[in-house]
């Protein structure tokens, strides 16, 4: 869960449907589109079909929150924390509204968020292509974004949506997050059941963590990703193992 503006902190604002395919030709802009690795791919509802209002990104004319792209090097998950409402379109727009111009960051602080009924949501602004998360359709550099404290940058972050204290997490979204992350543990080259000797590339800021972290492996003061999501990171880490032997 993210409400702060010391998220920056380590940034370089500071210093679905799923689908699997075997091309490398991304999808046209529009309501949807493709994130892909290799021959996996997971369809992504964009920031224009969730309704992004882009000029909460700018300022007299400026982007508050410039681009900035790092070689990624570890996944981390998150869940939303509070939220009401049945759409998840509507929740994304109201995080949005919350970091944008509540916390004044300019943007939203993931790259990647999860309906309950699966359906993927492009996060963080990342360029004009039609490409979520990285700044080309074959890069391995994502876009900075904001949702751990001090370790943003070259991290990319994955928001569930719904209070993950409260409720259960849905088959749905476990399914999804495993795809999706598994789609970028094949593109990046990561092993889901591995850890990760992350060293920030703008601050110098280093930790070792699972490479499919959680919120509270970077900081043990949160209960995020929640406490019913949390103990079920073993098994959708095994699962993106599994999808990434050809199980799909």
């Amino acid at each position: 869960m993210i409400t702060r503006r010391s998220l920056l902190v380590g940034s370089a604002a500071v210093a679905g449907t799923l689908a699997w395919a075997g091309t490398a030709q991304a999808a046209p802009r529009g309501s949807v589109t493709e994130l892909r690795g290799g021959n996996l791919a997971v369809k992504v509802r964009t920031r224009a079909g969730w309704g992004a209002n882009e000029d909460l990104r700018f300022k007299d004319g400026q982007e508050i929150w410039p681009l900035a792209y790092f070689k990624a090097q570890t996944l981390t998950v998150h869940h939303e924390g509070g939220g009401t409402g049945d759409d998840p379109a509507q929740r994304v727009r109201n995080i949005y509204q919350l970091h944008a111009v509540d916390n004044g960051w300019g943007d939203i602080g993931y790259q990647l968020l999860i309906g309950r009924d699966g359906t993927v949501f492009e996060g963080r602004y990342s360029g004009t292509d039609c490409v979520p998360v990285f700044d080309t359709a074959t890069s391995l550099n994502a876009v900075n974004a904001g949702h751990v404290v001090g370790y943003n940058a070259a991290n990319i972050g994955i928001c569930l949506l719904g209070n993950l204290s409260e409720v259960e997490p849905t088959a749905a979204a476990l399914e999804s997050l495993a795809r999706t992350a598994a789609v970028l543990c094949k593109r990046i080259g990561l092993d889901p059941l591995g850890t990760t000797d992350y060293v920030n590339p703008i601050n110098g800021f280093a930790k070792t963590v699972p490479t499919m972290a959680v919120h509270r492996d970077w900081d043990a003061t949160t209960e995020c990703p929640g406490t019913k999501l949390a103990p079920k990171l073993p098994q959708v880490r095994a699962r993106v193992a599994e999808i990434l032997r050809g199980r799909h």
